[in-house]
C-alpha cells in the first residue's frame, strides 16, 4: 500500500502539465493562424456604408469612415489625413452618382491594392429627374446654370431595398478580398438583412397613417426622392440635389404660393443644412414647422438618427405626425 500510495503522488504531477503544455501549444498554434489573416482595411465615404461595412465585416474588418455622422456630404472635403487614411485601404465605398466630388483627389492618393466600389452607380433602380421635376422642384441658384433632366438622385439610402442591396454588394467584396471569411461574412449580411426586411415592414405600415393627398413633402433640399418613390410623395425643395449655393428670389416666391394654395400642413428642416430659408418660408406662410429630417446620412452618436434603423423611423415618425 505506501508503495501504491507514493506512486499515485510522484506520477500526480506530471499529468497536468502534459495538459497544459498540449494548451499551450494549442494556443500558439491558433494565434499565429489568426495573425496569417490580417484585418481587412476599409474606407467609406459615406455614414451609411459605414454602418453596413462594420454590420457585415464584423471583427475581420477594420473600417475608417471618412465622412463623420452630422457632416454634409456636398461640402466635405478630405483634410490630408484623410487622405492618407485611403493608402492602405483594399477597398474604399463611395456613395457615388457624383456625390463625392473630390473622388479624383481619393483615387491618386490611393495605395495601388485599393478597390473603388461606387454604391450608387450598380444600384438596379437609379431615380433620374424627370423634365417636369427638374423645371418646377430644382431651384437654378442666381447666376447659375440650369437644372437639366436625367439628372441622376444621388441620396439612394432614402429606400430601405437600396440599403438592403448595398449590404450584399458589400458582403460580396469582402469575400472577394477575403474568401475564408465567406460564411462569416453572410451569416453578417443575413442578420444585418432581416433587420432592414423588418424596418421596411414597419415603415409600410407606418405610412398607411397618412392620406396621399396630404402626401406633399416641403424640405431643405431634395434628398428624398427615393422615399417619395417609394411611399408616393410629392417632394418640393429649397435647394436641388445638393445644398450648394443659393436659391432664387423667384423660386422662393413660387415655394410660398404653393404652401399657400395646397394649405401644407407642415414644413421640415434638415439636420446639415442651415435652416434660415425654411425660417424665412414659416414666416411668410404662417405654416407650422413639422421637425427636423436626417437627409444626408446618419446623425451623430446622441441624435436620434445614430443608426440607420433610427434614421429611418425618425424621419418616418415625424413626417407623419405633423402631416396627418
Amino acid at each position: 500500500m505506501p508503495t501504491d500510495t507514493h506512486c499515485l503522488v510522484a506520477s500526480a504531477p506530471f499529468r497536468p502539465l502534459r495538459v497544459l503544455s498540449t494548451l499551450l501549444l494549442f494556443t500558439v498554434s491558433a494565434t499565429a493562424g489568426f495573425a496569417a489573416a490580417p484585418l481587412l482595411p476599409v474606407v467609406t465615404l459615406n455614414t451609411v456604408l459605414t454602418e453596413i461595412a462594420r454590420e457585415v465585416g464584423g471583427d475581420d474588418v477594420r473600417v475608417t469612415g471618412l465622412l463623420q455622422p452630422g457632416v454634409d456630404p456636398h461640402g466635405f472635403e478630405p483634410t490630408p489625413a484623410d487622405i492618407r487614411a485611403t493608402t492602405q485601404a483594399e477597398v474604399i465605398f463611395a456613395s457615388g452618382l457624383h456625390l463625392e466630388t473630390y473622388l479624383e483627389n481619393i483615387v491618386a492618393n490611393a495605395g495601388p491594392a485599393h478597390r473603388l466600389v461606387l454604391v450608387g452607380d450598380a444600384l438596379p433602380r437609379l431615380l433620374r429627374l424627370s423634365a417636369e421635376h427638374a423645371s418646377h422642384h430644382h431651384p437654378t441658384p442666381a447666376g447659375g446654370p440650369e437644372k437639366c433632366a436625367g439628372e441622376t438622385d444621388p441620396h439612394w439610402w432614402h429606400s430601405i431595398d437600396n440599403v438592403i442591396f448595398a449590404t450584399d454588394l458589400v458582403r460580396a467584396e469582402f469575400t472577394r478580398l477575403r474568401p475564408a471569411q465567406a460564411d462569416h461574412f453572410a451569416r453578417n449580411a443575413e442578420a444585418y438583412r432581416q433587420r432592414l426586411l423588418a424596418l421596411k415592414v414597419w415603415a409600410d405600415q407606418e405610412i398607411t397613417q397618412l392620406p396621399p393627398s396630404r402626401r406633399l413633402l416641403f424640405t431643405s433640399h431634395d434628398a428624398f426622392g427615393y422615399l417619395a418613390r417609394d411611399y408616393g410623395f410629392t417632394v418640393y425643395a429649397i435647394h436641388g440635389l445638393s445644398t450648394d449655393g443659393e436659391p432664387n428670389a423667384k423660386h422662393i416666391a413660387g415655394l410660398i404660393d404653393l404652401i399657400r394654395a395646397k394649405k401644407v400642413k407642415a414644413i421640415f428642416a434638415e439636420s446639415s443644412v442651415n435652416p434660415r430659408l425654411i425660417t424665412q418660408l414659416v414666416a411668410e406662410t404662417g405654416v407650422r414647422l413639422g421637425g427636423t429630417l436626417y437627409a444626408d446620412g446618419l446623425g451623430a452618436a446622441n441624435s436620434p438618427a445614430a443608426t440607420y434603423e433610427a434614421l429611418v423611423r425618425h424621419n418616418l415618425s415625424t413626417i407623419t405626425k405633423a402631416l396627418k
